[in-house]
């Protein structure tokens, strides 16, 4: 009886480490809908927010749907789920853990105990990835925290899985706790992780060309962009990138426009 018992309550725990894998990561991005994520995002008392900036799609995707998660000694997490505008269907999710969400102030350094908390997150989800998908492909590495504080010391870390064919989750973390103002120049730090979950399921109804509404939308952001190079606003500035172009750029190179 004792056996019996030990056994179900194995498989008890086992199956609430899945649903709770499956609650904070939706990972099976073709077979949960946009309405399970949401249902999901309540379930974890998150809070839903407003989006900052207009999203432009060249690809049918609706604006996204954003959620906040309380976090204890990171930066709160931020949700943000892509969907196309036609059926709902999910195109990527993004999970971030950004300084720069909530800090808008120049010069948000943060403390040895705050950096090695946000390498532990990011070790603590590569490990659960890893046993889920297997090991990914890694570029970069998180071992020396201490050169952080050095103009040249950003740590960078990138890990690639791809489960299937039509299935990427890819993750990264910058950490610098570097900040210079020289002139009209400002290098700010930067502690952030990203996580997303992608569907590259080719549609073979994309769209080839852009519509008269995405080509008037794109050119105001690009108007509003540039006049926020102009009055060096960076951080307004950011607010017009990609997650992508935003890990990619630095302040240096937003200031030479």
């Amino acid at each position: 009886m004792r056996k019996n018992l030990r056994q179900t309550l194995t498989i008890g725990f086992l199956l609430i480490g899945i649903t709770v894998f499956g609650q904070e990561f939706g990972f099976d991005i073709h077979n949960t809908s946009l309405d399970e994520y949401i249902q999901i995002e309540k379930k974890l008392g998150s809070e839903k927010t407003l989006n900052t900036t207009n999203y432009v799609s060249f690809n049918g995707d609706a604006q996204p749907i954003k959620f906040k998660r309380k976090e204890k000694d990171i930066p709160d997490l931020m949700v943000s789920y892509h969907f196309k505008e036609k059926d709902s269907t999910m195109s990527s999710i993004l999970y971030e853990w950004d300084v720069s969400n909530f800090e808008k102030k120049d010069n948000n350094q943060k403390s040895a105990k705050f950096q090695k908390a946000l390498v532990k997150k990011y070790n603590a989800l590569e490990k659960m990835i890893n046993e889920h998908f297997g090991e990914a492909k890694i570029e970069g590495d998180l071992s020396d925290l201490s050169r952080t504080d050095k103009k040249d010391g950003r740590l960078n870390k990138k890990n690639n899985w791809q489960p299937n064919d039509s299935t990427e989750i890819v993750m990264y973390t910058a950490i610098s706790n570097f900040y210079e103002k020289n002139g009209m120049v400002t290098t700010n730090p930067t502690h952030r992780i990203r996580l997303y979950i992608k569907n590259i399921k080719k549609d073979e109804k994309s769209i080839d060309k852009l519509d008269e509404k995405s080509v008037d939308s794109l050119n105001v952001l690009s108007k509003n962009f540039l006049l926020t190079l102009e009055t060096k606003d960076l951080l307004k500035s950011k607010g017009y990138l990609s997650a992508l172009i935003k890990e990619a750029v630095t302040d240096e190179q937003l200031n030479t426009f």
